[in-house]
């Protein structure tokens, strides 16, 4: 155990000299890649993930916020504009590419996605942990199994294993 101390003394008009001490724990930080993820519904509750998605895109460290760009024509030919992009223009895609997700897992993603909380009394809290320690509130766009909207398949009963690419989309409205 490493202890830290400080140190300071200051007058504060005319009072007497008090001495004031506090104990203070400090935790390490979540490392990167210590999870597999994790979302926090406001009604439905937490859920993490049983295995990280085997692909994500628009993240890192932090939110990859791509530019805008804007291309309107005009009477003698067009004009272009670019602006510094937004976190809420990030939308990240979380990919299971091999053939392992449980079909609980996708049922609790389906839950989640199909029961979108009302903006005005809280998000769905999203938490990367595979990637980085940051939170972000999202909305659930859409989930897809296999390019279409949650289809099961007869492999499905008899491994109990989704079969296919599962992808879940994620816009990101804020900082949790």
């Amino acid at each position: 155990m490493t202890i830290l101390s400080s140190q300071i003394t200051f007058t504060v008009g005319e009072a007497s000299t008090e001495s004031a001490s506090i104990n203070v724990t400090i935790l390490p930080a979540l490392g990167i890649g210590s999870g597999n993820g994790r979302l926090v519904h406001p009604t439905l509750g937490t859920y993490d993930y049983v295995y990280k998605p085997d692909e994500t895109t628009n993240m890192d460290g932090d939110a990859i916020i791509p530019p805008v760009w804007s291309r309107a024509k005009t009477l003698r030919g067009s004009s272009n504009s670019l602006f510094p992009g937004t976190l809420r223009d990030v939308v990240v895609e979380e990919i299971w590419t091999s053939d392992h997700m449980p079909i609980d897992m996708a049922r609790m993603l389906c839950a989640m996605w199909m029961n979108p909380p009302d903006p005005s009394a809280g998000y769905i809290l999203w938490y990367p942990n595979y990637l980085n320690a940051l939170g972000f509130k999202v909305i659930l766009a859409n989930l897809e199994i296999n390019g279409k909207q949650f289809v099961l398949n007869k492999y499905l009963s008899k491994v109990g294993l989704v079969k296919g690419n599962v992808v879940l989309t994620l816009r990101i409205a804020g900082r949790a």
